[in-house]
């Protein structure tokens, strides 16, 4: 009977988890479909330095507050300056291939950027290849293949492959080496830090290079920036909070709802139609995601159960000894 309230609250912030991590997918598509239709009528590379710029306005005041020195400091300038250029490549590149190719791919091949760090962790810090990383390797690979390559799937004689899917892996290539930089930047900096110097370096290295290309810009564009901005600080919050309220295994999965969000919204404000091939490269790499999640998770709590037993077992042979 004492039992049924805590299991109560524990369904309530499961609940609420997943709903965080569906509204930080929404978000994430939002994003991306209002960063098409700019591009539409800006450039791309003037697209990127907007967002990067609309970003570090949302951000600043949350950096500063609690004080300017003490949230800033850092010892790794470098670091940073190496990481908001990696940033902006990236970016630029996955403009470049959201400009030219169908929105749902695009989204769908972005969730290939943890096979890139997995590959990446394993050729440099050693990790192993487990069973489930090799499935989803597999897995998401021939997703890969049924997007962006459906012609070797259908067996025609002269496999076509679109050359802006080439920005696309080239971006994931970028973010993923930016990602190693976040995991030795999070052992010494502040994360408030971290964010500020990512979007000021991005948005200082982006400007010259918006500028070569820059057009005109109209009220009507003011709408979007709004959306753009207001999408991010929505997605940055919830996805946050749905790994605070709920275990990870519970709610990363429904980050994939991101590709339904987004066909849908392609559909209504682009009129795109994703062709046969390319869902069937959607449910390959969405199933190789959650296959992946939910086998690290056990992984992780079988360790943290073995390190916590190991420990107590310490504890009583220290307790023992003292006796």
């Amino acid at each position: 009977m004492g039992n049924k309230p805590e299991k109560t609250q524990s369904s309530s912030n499961t609940l609420i988890g997943i709903a965080f991590m569906i509204l930080n997918a929404l978000c994430i598509s939002i994003t991306v479909i209002t960063s098409k239709q700019l591009a539409q009528s800006l450039h791309p590379n003037q697209v990127v330095f907007l967002y990067k710029i609309v970003v570090l306005a949302v951000i600043i005041p949350w950096c500063f507050f609690g004080g300017i020195k003490k949230n800033l400091k850092t010892k790794k300038l470098g670091l940073h300056v190496s990481r908001g250029a990696l940033s902006v490549i990236g970016h630029l590149c996955f403009m470049s291939a959201l400009y030219k190719m169908n929105a749902l791919d695009v989204t769908a091949l972005a969730y290939l950027e943890p096979i890139i760090i997995m590959i990446i962790g394993v050729v440099y810090f050693k990790e192993q290849f487990t069973i489930t990383k090799v499935t989803m390797l597999i897995l998401s690979l021939l997703g890969a293949l049924f997007i962006s390559c459906p012609s070797i799937i259908t067996g025609e004689a002269m496999p076509i492959m679109n050359k802006y899917y080439i920005y696309i892996f080239l971006a994931l290539i970028f973010w993923a080496m930016n990602n190693v930089s976040v995991k030795i930047l999070g052992k010494t900096e502040h994360t408030k830090a971290q964010l500020f110097y990512l979007t000021s370096v991005s948005s200082i290295i982006s400007l010259p290079i918006a500028m070569q290309d820059w057009r005109p810009l109209e009220w009507w564009h003011l709408k979007f920036l709004v959306i753009l901005g207001a999408s991010h600080l929505l997605h940055s919050v919830s996805f946050f909070k749905a790994l605070k309220k709920a275990d990870i295994s519970i709610v990363m999965p429904f980050d994939y709802t991101r590709l339904v969000f987004t066909g849908l919204l392609a559909y209504m404000f682009l009129n795109e139609v994703p062709s046969d091939t390319s869902m069937i490269g959607y449910l390959l790499i969405t199933l190789g995601g959650i296959i992946f999640i939910r086998q690290e998770t056990i992984n992780y709590r079988k360790k943290t159960k073995k390190a916590k037993e190991e420990k107590i077992k310490e504890l009583e042979a220290e307790y023992e000894l003292d006796l």
